[in-house]
């Protein structure tokens, strides 16, 4: 008897020994993810080498432990810039956390899942997750701060996209209230403001803030890790004719090595020399950067500054060129935005997040009121005053809900108002130099017509060049209507035709017999007599 009470004592020693054993090898195995964590934002490389040590002990542990490694090495590839394949992973991470994770995991994991759809033009989405990690970093006591402060960041970053210019002020803003609090990444979210304020044609406080960021970064002796902020106060101060720290970046931005320039770097070089008027030098560095850049954000900055550039050179055709470019992905920007579906994104967020606090406040009336029932009629008063509450609260809520239904729909109709209103303003920007080149190539051809000109086989082009500018898809549809068999002195007798000149110029221009150009006249009438005629 007494070595079975032995035995059983020992086993339990031995259980509780083990178990203790096993919960200090988890939490060690916590404590040095959490470490990998913050290294990261200093010193990627190491942060690599020991996530990799790591691996091998994480396959043995809990699914809590499991998931905080997942999520540690979706940090790790959203560093490296790696675009997931899917929102797969992050979406794991989300569901498992939600039901057992602390509120910080839960931050975490929900800014990761945003960056995932961000990275996937997934904008609405985005905008969703972004906004829940904003709301639980804001309701937990011990929030991780730079996460948070990210979160802010990429929903200014969003809301930019969509040229909602007063909600990127706001969350630039309050990214800049909450890295004064914290001491942390101040310059990056000054020069968020900075763009912001910008895009609202805010010159003063976009230079204020431009400049706070500047010093800040100056008195570190500008490192190479603000490269890319360099670059763009670089762009700014070109703009606006401050010459003095254009230099000093200039010089500090050319010292660094090319693996550590920023992608931005060739960028601000042509944007300073275009406001300087080296338009070779512009048009050179604009080149370069349009051929490295994959992003269409990236593109369609640099083909605007090719267009400008041609433009202020006089060469109307790879102006019109690069402004062809420039069209196709402006379209492309715009499709891929998704503006009446993220503007939507953050309304109904809000709208879901309001209706959960009301049906909170309905399932703890419905708790009141099935205990005042079961009091009996004592409490007869307390049930049917609680009930009263309950009708106009509920009355009051169908009333919100049918106003916010109404409010979803006008603010719908005025993003698709304003989406139309940007192609339009974008393409009359484009036309305004193109359409003046235009009018002096017809300009021209009257003066052939009249003798006071020589005829260039590169007038031809010219013309077609000038038909399509003053009638855009005007070619297209003669060329439709021809169906292929391009006679081209019967094409060229449309253009002309369409550009104002009467037969006799025609026969001049083209030295033709009168009786052969009315005769071609006659043929254009009867194939594209309605396109001659429109406006």
């Amino acid at each position: 008897m007494k070595n079975k009470t032995l035995f059983a004592t020992s086993f339990c020693l031995l259980s509780l020994l083990f178990s203790c054993g096993n919960h200090q090898g988890e939490q060690h195995l916590l404590d040095s993810i959490e470490q990998v964590w913050q290294l990261s934002e200093t010193s990627l490389s190491e942060a690599l080498a020991r996530a990799e040590g790591l691996r091998d002990s994480v396959t043995e542990a809990s699914e809590y432990v499991q998931q905080k490694y997942d999520l540690l090495s979706i940090r790790l590839r959203d560093k490296r810039y790696i675009i997931p394949a899917s929102p797969d992973s992050a979406q794991q991470t989300v569901s498992f956390f939600e039901s057992h994770g602390s509120d910080v995991d839960r931050e975490r994991a929900y800014y990761y899942l945003s960056s995932a759809y961000r990275d996937l033009k997934d904008y609405p989405r985005a905008v969703t997750y972004s906004l829940k990690a904003i709301e639980t970093a804001k309701q937990c006591k011990h929030a991780d701060t730079i996460i948070w402060q990210n979160s802010l960041s990429k929903l200014n970053h969003l809301y930019m996209l969509q040229l909602n210019y007063e909600a990127e002020l706001d969350a630039a803003l309050q990214a800049v209230e909450l890295a004064r609090q914290s001491g942390k990444n101040m310059e990056c979210y000054l020069m968020d403001a900075a763009s912001a304020y910008k895009h609202q044609h805010d010159t003063l406080h976009c230079l204020q803030y431009c400049d706070q960021a500047y010093q800040l970064i100056k008195q570190e002796g500008f490192p190479a890790k603000y490269g890319s902020i360099l670059a763009y106060q670089l762009t700014l101060y070109s703009e606006y004719n401050h010459y003095e720290k254009v230099d000093t970046l200039l010089q500090h931005l050319s010292q660094l090595p090319n693996e550590l320039r920023p992608r931005n770097y060739e960028l601000g070089l042509a944007m300073f020399h275009e406001n300087a008027n080296h338009m070779d030098s512009a048009i050179r560095h604009y080149q370069t950067y349009y051929d490295n850049e994959k992003t269409l954000s990236g593109r369609y900055e640099a083909s605007a500054g090719l267009q400008r550039c041609y433009l202020q050179r006089g060469d109307s055709g790879q102006a019109a060129l690069w402004g062809s470019r420039l069209y196709e992905t402006n379209d492309s920007i715009i499709d891929q935005r998704a503006f009446e579906e993220t503007q939507r994104a953050r309304d109904t967020y809000v709208y879901y997040r309001n209706m959960e606090q009301e049906q909170s406040i309905l399932r703890r009336d419905e708790r009141i009121i099935f205990t005042s029932l079961i009091t009996g009629l004592t409490l007869l008063s307390i049930v049917l005053g609680l009930m009263t509450s309950h009708y106009f609260r509920k009355k009051k809520f169908m009333e919100e809900i049918i106003g916010k239904d109404r409010l979803l729909q006008e603010r719908a109709k005025e993003l698709m108002q304003r989406k139309k209103m940007n192609r339009e303003l974008t393409q009359m920007a484009l036309m305004s130099n193109a359409t003046d080149n235009a009018k002096e190539v017809v300009a021209h051809f009257r003066k052939v017509a009249a003798g006071r000109a020589r005829l260039e086989e590169e007038s031809w082009k010219e013309l077609m060049g000038a038909v399509e500018t003053l009638y855009p898809g005007f070619l297209g549809a003669v060329q439709e209507r021809l169906q292929g068999h391009l006679h081209e002195p019967l094409f060229r007798t449309i253009c002309l035709l369409k550009v104002g000149l009467a037969p006799i110029q025609i026969a001049q221009i083209m030295d033709a017999k009168k009786q052969t150009v009315w005769n071609r006249i006659k043929r254009a009438n009867a194939i594209c007599g309605d396109l001659l005629a429109a406006s």
